[in-house]
């Protein structure tokens, strides 16, 4: 028999994690002082305290290493507050749209001080000049690289730069993003403070940062970890508590959460499928109505009504109004935004008493739980089997146990190892891997060095190596890496010559007009060059508009939104082949390897052409088995790339296809037909409300503003106060435009 009291986890505690300092202690104007009695804040935590005392208030660099809720965000505020004060302005970095929001509204709060913060998080081809006007902006890490290319006047006026969930360094696709903001950032001499809460290297990320390193295990709830053991059907915690599993279902998932809730607990679940977040919130749903009040009973009935009044999608709603009434709901990035959001909310208020979810929900949006199971197995399908997640992926889920102000402790628990003394061997004992950089990789250098290139930041392949010396990558290739680095920057420059996007002349390198496109639009140079060598050999022939979307769906940019082609998915395969023999898409690719790819851009294809002929999303979830966040998120990617290509396409010279992509990128950002372009531009009018001011005749703005209020109140939808504004909006459009009313 397994006994936990052998391996209970020894971490080596920072002499310091019990250190505090007393707010009126600090060295800050009495303003912040206020702000932070104002929210209750009397003490500094210890994470705090150590921060403070390496200088993070007077400018130096520091990476915090500490756990989640710990406090990382205050320390990066007052530096941020501090700076701004002082006439600096301050840049807060983080991965996800839904983190930047977030982390605004919690900076509004400074606006008090007289402060102006601001966010921004798309629209990658504006030079970020408006900015200008903020003292603290927020921004996604892919938004801030873009403003860093475009190099508008106020970032001489920058004084320091927060990099939150540092960790993602490691990530294949945002990991050299993060890289080169902080070798620009290093170069310009700006503070840098990195956050983090699992870090496997700190020590050596700070010395790449040159910064000081603050690590603390101090949280303000206990973590206690633990693992269930399948043959005895119990939990082996780190602290040496044993806790027999009810048998409910004979899922240990589903037994966990269901006996974890009978004691009254809030349970967190991530595994790492859709289909089974899916199916285990279903059949826990049947065992868990029966234990709740009829006082919950009632408010979850509540909820499930508002998220059925609430979602777009009556697919959805339907799918998550039954599991609400029960209390218990699922998570994944299939969901539409609104519906996660409500969830969550639900889930805080506690009316939620279990939460299935895929590990998205780690990453984004803090949503602690007092106990969280964690699956350490995932699909892979690219090696085609099961593997083990990482350390730093166990730890980053295993850290949203515990609940500030309601817990004592949070509990975290390993569920899918078959013996308990495993989970604590492989993960639980165990510290984060060491985080290496992503950067190593040929797109990754092909896109900064055109950036570097094309915003004057380089101009001779010295100059290139210069910048990426300042990068993780080059720290973590050692003595040989110099030359390395520089054998790999001279093909890839010349490539880029090749392409006409870079022109060298006696060593120097200047961007050509497409080359300054192409970096400013955001786009990997590869799509671009794949775009006009393939529409070069149509020069003057309008194609397909089934064409221009499935060749925009190759493009590298296009593949993490590109949706699974399955088995089910056959019909479609059929239809593609019969397409390229009508000439409707490019022909598929000589390599086998690339079939997939070239398969699965065709059912983007598909999906798209449905959206903007205006099928209901309804249809086009149910009809491909895709979500209502996976079809936003393909048409907010696709109406990017089809912005961009139309951009570069006519500096290619190849205007027509220039144009037929800026058709389309309008159409797919509204979802509409073509003759509905001019209506959508008006806020407040989106597709339905479009086709239905279409179906009596009114099909561009100046025929809106004519139209009689009565007119428009006969529409189903529009009440007296949608029409005002509808009728203002329109006004507004038009005078902007130079019309006479």
């Amino acid at each position: 028999m397994f006994n936990a009291n052998k391996y209970l986890v020894t971490y080596l505690r920072s002499l310091f994690d019990n250190v505090t300092m007393n707010v009126e202690d600090l060295d800050v104007p009495e303003k912040i002082k206020e702000v932070l009695r104002s929210r209750g804040i009397s003490k500094l935590t210890p994470p705090q305290t150590l921060a403070v005392k390496a200088g993070v208030l007077e400018g130096e660099n520091v990476v915090v290493a500490a756990p989640t809720a710990s406090g990382k965000t205050l320390i990066a505020e007052l530096a941020l507050v501090t700076s701004a004060l002082r006439g600096y302005k301050g840049l807060y970095t983080l991965p996800l749209k839904a983190l930047a929001s977030e982390k605004y509204n919690e900076l509004r709060d400074w606006s008090r001080l007289g402060l102006r913060i601001g966010i921004s998080t798309g629209d990658y081809e504006s030079s970020g000049e408006e900015l200008g006007v903020y003292d603290i902006v927020v921004t996604t890490y892919e938004k801030l690289d873009s403003i860093l290319r475009q190099k508008p006047s106020w970032l001489n006026r920058v004084g320091t730069i927060v990099i939150d969930e540092l960790h993602y360094i490691g990530d294949g696709e945002r990991g050299p993003i993060i890289e080169m903001i902080a070798a620009r950032c290093l170069q310009r001499d700006y503070q840098i403070i990195g956050l983090s809460a699992t870090i496997g290297n700190p020590g050596e990320l700070a010395e790449w940062l040159k910064a000081k390193l603050v690590v603390s295990t101090w949280r303000p709830v206990k973590l206690v970890e633990g693992a269930f053991d399948k043959r005895s059907y119990k939990i082996y915690f780190a602290d040496g508590r044993v806790e027999e599993v009810r048998l409910f279902t004979g899922n240990g998932f589903m037994d966990i959460v269901l006996t974890s809730v009978v004691k009254g607990l809030q349970v967190l679940a991530f595994i790492h499928n859709r289909r089974y977040v899916e199916r285990y919130a279903e059949r826990t749903g049947e065992h868990l109505y029966r234990y709740l009040s009829n006082e919950e009973k009632l408010k979850l009935k509540l909820l499930s009504e508002r998220i059925g009044d609430e979602l777009s999608s009556r697919h959805e709603a339907e799918k998550l109004k039954p599991l609400l009434e029960k209390g218990v709901a699922f998570h994944h990035a299939g969901l539409s935004h609104r519906a996660r959001r409500l969830i969550e909310e639900a889930f805080r208020q506690r009316l939620l008493k279990a939460l299935y979810a895929t590990p998205t929900l780690a990453a984004g949006v803090n949503l602690p739980a007092r106990r969280v199971l964690v699956s350490i197995r995932r699909y892979e399908p690219r090696l085609k089997r099961t593997t083990r997640i990482k350390i730093l992926e166990y730890k980053q889920m295993a850290g949203r146990a515990g609940r500030p102000q309601y817990d004592d402790l949070g509990e975290a628990i390993i569920v899918d190892e078959y013996k308990a003394k495993e989970a604590f061997t492989r993960y639980i004992n165990r510290a984060p891997e060491p985080i290496m950089s992503a950067l190593n990789n040929e797109r990754a250098l092909r896109i900064y060095t055109l950036a570097l290139i094309a915003s004057g930041e380089a101009s001779t392949v010295s100059e290139v190596v210069g910048v990426f010396s300042q990068t993780l990558y080059y720290r973590q290739q050692g003595f040989q890496s110099y030359r390395v680095l520089e054998n790999t920057v001279n093909m890839v420059v010349d490539d880029l010559v090749e392409w006409k996007m870079v022109s060298e002349k006696g060593g120097e390198l200047k961007p050509t007009l497409l080359g300054r496109t192409v970096t400013t639009t955001y786009l990997d140079p590869w799509s671009a060059r794949i775009v006009i060598l393939d529409l070069s050999l149509k020069k003057d022939k309008k194609l397909p508009e089934e064409y221009y979307l499935h060749l925009a769906a190759m493009t590298p940019d296009y593949a993490r939104s590109r949706p699974y082609f399955s088995k089910s998915d056959e019909e479609l395969e059929y239809d593609a082949y019969e397409d390229v023999g009508k000439g409707v898409i490019p022909k598929p690719p000589d390599e086998y390897e690339a079939e997939e790819v070239w398969l699965q851009a065709y059912k983007a294809m598909r999906i798209l052409r449905d959206w903007i002929e205006e099928k209901h999303e309804d249809y086009i979830t149910y009809r491909y088995n895709i979500g209502s966040g996976d079809l936003y998120n393909m048409k907010e990617t696709m109406a990017w790339i089809t912005s961009a290509l139309a951009r570069i396409l006519d500096v290619a010279g190849l205007q027509v296809h220039g144009e037929a992509y800026r058709k389309l990128s309008k159409r797919i950002e509204h979802g509409v037909k073509e003759d509905l372009l001019a209506l959508v531009e008006i806020k407040g009018i989106g597709r339905v409300r479009a086709r239905q001011l279409a179906e009596i005749g009114v099909r561009t703005p100046e025929q809106l503003v004519v139209t009689p209020k009565k007119i428009l109140l006969s529409l189903h939808g529009f009440g007296e106060k949608l029409v005002e504004e509808i009728y203002r909006n329109a006004e507004e459009y038009l005078r902007k435009r130079g019309y006479k009313l």
